[in-house]
């Protein structure tokens, strides 16, 4: 897909899906806006991508630093084609267990930085035509698993978000991207040192595609949703999974 003289904006952009995301959008012609609060890591990725990777550090969680971002940008490029709602990080716990910190650093990030992104990006979007926001949901807001407190609710506050923004902020596409399991940084904090030997042996069994999702998977998804194919596209929630949410334990217990 050809995304020549677009600009996009990429939350998280440093690692993971947002990298992937990045990398594919610049394969396409577009400048990509690669927002991050790790600065080595983005300094990483922009020896590797070139000047079409912007890196800007940003903590999200600041509204004021949001606005500094969107006015930064407006006053560099003066349009902002797509943002891509993709920064996150996960704290497993249970209901009974969970931390009043975590839980708050969690919903800032997840939810209240993708909403203000969107108050003080949208003037921009909406200037752009076919304008779009992408927000990075995941499978977890959809299917119950065990221990995801709080970051299930915190991506299924996400989805609604998206479904509301529809008609709330109208003059720009809002969809949704649901991942299942992708083999990205936030997996070790779910299963510590047996991760890596999880994804190559595990998991693979279990999933109906025979193989755990790369950030590329949901790049392509987000890349589609964002293009001109795609105009009419409003509101949709894409499941990008391989399959996962369909699983049930009597399938898992035949693998």
């Amino acid at each position: 897909m050809q995304f020549d003289s677009w600009v996009v904006m990429v939350t998280g952009a440093a690692s993971g899906i947002g990298l992937g995301t990045s990398k594919r959008f610049i394969d396409g012609g577009a400048t990509v806006i690669a927002v991050d609060i790790n600065k080595e890591n983005l300094a990483k990725a922009a020896s590797e991508l070139g000047d079409k990777y912007v890196s800007k550090v940003c903590d999200i969680c600041k509204v004021s630093e949001i606005k500094t971002l969107m006015a930064d940008v407006e006053n560099e490029f003066g349009r902002l084609d797509t943002l891509v709602n993709n920064a996150a990080f996960a704290n497993f716990q249970n209901p009974e267990n969970v931390e009043e910190a975590s839980y708050d650093a969690e919903m800032t990030v997840l939810v209240k930085a993708p909403i203000f992104l969107v108050k003080h990006g949208a003037k921009l979007l909406r200037a752009a035509g076919n304008g779009s926001v992408i927000n990075i949901a995941s499978a977890a807001a959809i299917v119950s698993i065990d221990n995801y407190c709080p970051y299930g609710i915190g991506k299924a506050a996400v989805l609604k978000f998206t479904q509301d923004s529809v008609i709330s902020v109208p003059g720009i596409r809002h969809n949704a991207v649901l991942p299942g399991l992708i083999d990205t940084p936030i997996l070790p904090n779910v299963y510590g040192d047996e991760a890596s030997a999880m994804l190559k042996e595990e998991f693979p069994k279990l999933l109906p595609c025979k193989r755990v999702g790369q950030p590329d998977d949901i790049a392509k998804a987000v890349c589609f949703l964002a293009s001109d194919d795609a105009d009419y596209v409003n509101g949709t929630t894409m499941l990008v999974d391989g399959g996962m949410s369909k699983l049930n334990p009597f399938s898992m217990m035949q693998s």
